[in-house]
């Protein structure tokens, strides 16, 4: 399988929220582990973050463009909630009913290492309106939830996005 990792985020243009911790720290260290999981596993990754862009929408633009024409059979964007300290847990968004299959999936496999389970979200993100293929968006966790925080583990994430991912 051929899948489009996005690491949220990491252009100028197009930072990452801070909490406790930085969501782009948290995204790299994930998608570090959930690449290397998923390419001995056996699958093709297709890294779509761009080097620079414009604009935020730009970033988004070319994130998709890249995906679409390398015809990626997953997107997965990675990302991390932020809000005033009082959410927690994980939710992922998807649009397409394939998406959301694979969503209830990784939702269900991050929630098991502990964290609140907030569902499968739908909601209209570019990267999953533009994208050619069955798309999900990840919130692995909240970056301002000192509860969340002390259960990050980076590998322990990106096993239970690529067994959800897997199927496994």
């Amino acid at each position: 399988m051929k899948i489009a990792i996005d690491r949220g985020h990491g252009v100028r243009c197009d930072g990452g929220a801070v909490g406790i911790r930085r969501e782009e720290d948290l995204i790299e260290q994930v998608a570090d582990c959930l690449v290397k999981r998923l390419r001995n596993a056996g699958h093709q990754i297709i890294e779509v973050r761009p080097k620079w862009a414009s604009s935020t929408l730009n970033s988004l633009s070319q994130r998709c463009r890249k995906a679409n024409n390398h015809n990626a059979d997953l997107f997965v964007s990675l990302h991390f909630n932020a809000h005033n300290g009082s959410g927690n847990g994980t939710e992922v968004f998807a649009i397409s009913n394939k998406g959301k299959q694979y969503a209830r999936r990784v939702v269900d496999n991050i929630a098991a290492l502990g964290y609140r389970n907030r569902g499968v979200k739908h909601k209209g993100f570019y990267i999953l309106r533009y994208t050619a293929m069955p798309a999900i968006l990840v919130e692995g966790c909240f970056i301002t939830s000192q509860r969340d925080i002390n259960l990050f583990n980076a590998d322990k994430m990106a096993h239970a996005i690529a067994n959800g991912i897997l199927n496994k």
